[in-house]
């Protein structure tokens, strides 16, 4: 078997090495089943393995490089998917009960474009139900365990994506981010995690707008270069979608090259209480973003609005499933669902545009800024089984906590969490870039900044 620290070796590089024949991918997902085995019983970080899949996936990425044909971007690269993603022939269950033997019949847009390119899918990562939850712990599966304290959330909803590329299980993951689903895990287990403005993505062929667009997919890797990567690999539109963000570049070289001197806003004012450490975390990175040169400011924009419309959204969200048993829900899911039933089309438009109007002044921020640096959560990973256990008070909780991530979905901004610092306990503290509207390379060329400066 190859050296084991291939295993941890950035996206990036196992690409490179690869195409020049150094490695090859069949060795490489030998490498990744075998760490799998012997370390995932113990983090639930995967729910399905596609391991006749990924093999045929890395002969035919051999036999292209060998044919000297024209590869991927990804070409022979092991990484990750998340469950509540379609993959055609595949379990497509939504993390839930109720569609436990449900079967995809085509791969959602992202998982198509990432087969495109070349890569290799190892399986399926853990998730809640529907990606309600900020915390991967639902009926379906165990909960996904942080690699850093297995008594500690992964996070949610990738939090078994995060998990599997923080343990070295892929060498990057696909991940979906509705409220914070791939900062949070991110952040919680000490990697990088990219949400991509809305429309990056396409949501299709199998819907429209996710979540009412705030929900899209996006990458959870060990570098920023490597979520930079993916994001290439994913990125692109169907005709007919709701939203779309054309890619007049690709966002890799972002991510190699130093930022110009940017106008950074920062701030820790939220809703909730902030965790002192995590409160110390982001003015001390702003304090060394004025020393690298940038002018940095601190802002107050108003957070904390959009809390009862993503509530509404996300009910409204769980109520259009096709859901027959629910005896099999969640408890947070069946009390969403009940509350659905009595919201209307007019509560729902009502909702659209209350949102649509807050994100414009909120957007308006980036009329003094380039950047916003925040924390990515108010506090580190908690204890599992802790947060959201009352359904009655759980998205208050949830939202608290989601205090700095969630208003970005509202929005349709990029934002990217970095793993920049540590608590006095020991667990990772992620810090959040968001750009402005469609400017992914700002965050990215920054991120690589900070990494290069900061990153453990």
């Amino acid at each position: 078997m190859i050296d084991e620290a291939w295993a941890l070796k950035p996206a990036l590089e196992q690409a490179r090495a690869i195409a020049a024949k150094q490695l090859k991918p069949g060795d490489l997902v030998a490498l990744y089943y075998d760490r799998i085995a012997r370390i995932d019983p113990e983090l639930n970080s995967y729910v399905l393995l596609t391991r006749e899949l990924a093999e045929s996936q890395a002969t035919a990425a051999e036999k292209r490089i060998a044919r000297g044909e024209s590869t991927g971007l990804l070409n022979g690269v092991p990484i990750s998917i998340k469950e509540t993603a379609a993959l055609a022939g595949y379990r497509n269950s939504l993390a839930s009960l109720v569609f436990e033997k449900s079967m995809a019949q085509v791969d959602s847009f992202a998982i198509g474009r990432l087969k495109e390119e070349g890569a290799v899918i190892l399986g399926k990562t853990n998730a809640p139900e529907f990606g309600t939850r900020p915390v991967t712990e639902g009926p379906m599966f165990p909960p996904a365990r942080n690699p850093i304290d297995r008594t500690r959330t992964a996070g949610g909803s990738s939090g078994g994506a995060a998990a599997a590329v923080a343990a070295g299980l892929c060498s990057l993951a696909h991940g979906g981010d509705g409220g914070g689903s791939i900062r949070i895990p991110a952040s919680c287990c000490g990697v990088v995690g990219l949400k991509p403005s809305r429309g990056r993505i396409s949501s299709g062929p199998l819907l429209g707008e996710d979540w009412a667009g705030l929900a899209t997919s996006g990458v959870i890797a060990r570098t920023v270069a490597d979520v930079a990567l993916g994001l290439d690999a994913m990125s692109g539109h169907l005709p007919g979608d709701p939203y779309w963000a054309e890619t007049e570049q690709p966002f890799l070289p972002a991510a190699q090259r130093q930022p110009a001197a940017l106008r950074i806003g920062w701030t820790i004012d939220a809703a909730a209480e902030v965790d002192p450490d995590v409160a110390t975390a982001v003015e001390s990175i702003a304090r060394a973003l004025a020393r690298l040169g940038h002018a940095v400011t601190r802002v107050t924009p108003d957070l904390g609005q959009f809390r009862p419309l993503i509530q509404t959204l996300a009910v409204t969200a769980v109520g259009a499933l096709p859901i027959e048993r629910t005896d099999l829900l969640d408890p947070l899911n069946r009390l969403m669902l009940e509350a659905a039933s009595s919201s209307t089309a007019v509560n729902y438009l009502q909702t659209l545009t209350q949102l649509h109007q807050q994100a414009r002044r909120l957007i308006a921020t980036w009329d003094q800024i380039d950047v916003l640096l925040t924390p990515t959560l108010t506090y580190p990973a908690p204890k599992i089984g802790t947060l959201g256990q009352n359904v009655e008070t759980a998205s208050a909780e949830f939202l608290d906590w989601l205090s700095f991530t969630h208003p970005f979905n509202c929005t349709g901004q990029p934002a990217i969490s970095l793993p920049l610092a540590t608590s006095t306990s020991g667990l990772p503290i992620g810090i959040q870039l968001v750009g402005r509207p469609r400017d992914e390379y700002s965050i990215l060329s920054l991120g690589a900044q900070l990494e290069a400066k900061f990153a453990r």
